[in-house]
């Protein structure tokens, strides 16, 4: 692998470990808070607490496949490419799934999944929206963006192993 490619799966793999790290302090947080009741669901919200159970475990799902991704980014590994490339394509399908479409379910069902929307999607929001200074758009730019890097990487900085016929 070229000496750039390696330089930008590195670069990637560090920026990416420190902001999931950084919103799996948050989850964890909020988790906590959750337990011990400190964060309370109100009558709106019926299924709260199985909704925000079941966002904070695709939450960790997504934070641990990034995680593992980025940690063989930062080795130099660039197998990863194509997992953190799929696991990238999920999330963004997630993302305006939960926020369009299942808010709007009825009978407390939305109120209970955006409530836990607010609070168990932290973990990957610093992931999601690290650019939102440099392009403030509700789409997750970052993601995207680190995405077209490493595939870059994949089909330019990879040497080929192909025998040069004379």
């Amino acid at each position: 692998m070229a000496t750039w490619a390696k330089a930008i799966i590195r670069s990637v793999g560090v920026l990416n470990s420190a902001v999931l790290l950084l919103g799996l302090s948050f989850l964890a947080d909020n988790v906590y808070k959750v337990a011990i009741g400190q964060t309370k669901a109100s009558g709106e919200e019926p299924y709260f607490y199985v909704a925000f159970a079941t966002m904070a475990a695709i939450e960790i799902a997504f934070i641990s496949i990034f995680l593992l991704t980025s940690f063989r980014f930062i080795r130099g590994n660039s197998s990863a490419i194509n997992a953190y490339s799929i696991a990238v394509l999920l999330y963004v399908a997630y993302f305006p799934t939960i926020g369009g479409l299942m808010w709007r379910l009825g009978g407390g069902a939305g109120a209970s999944i955006a409530a836990a929307t607010g609070i168990s999607g932290v973990g990957t929001m610093p992931f999601t929206f690290l650019l939102f200074f440099v392009h403030p758009m509700p789409f997750p730019l970052y993601p995207v963006v680190t995405v077209a890097l490493v595939q870059l990487v994949k089909w330019r900085g990879v040497q080929r192993t192909v025998p040069v016929r004379a």
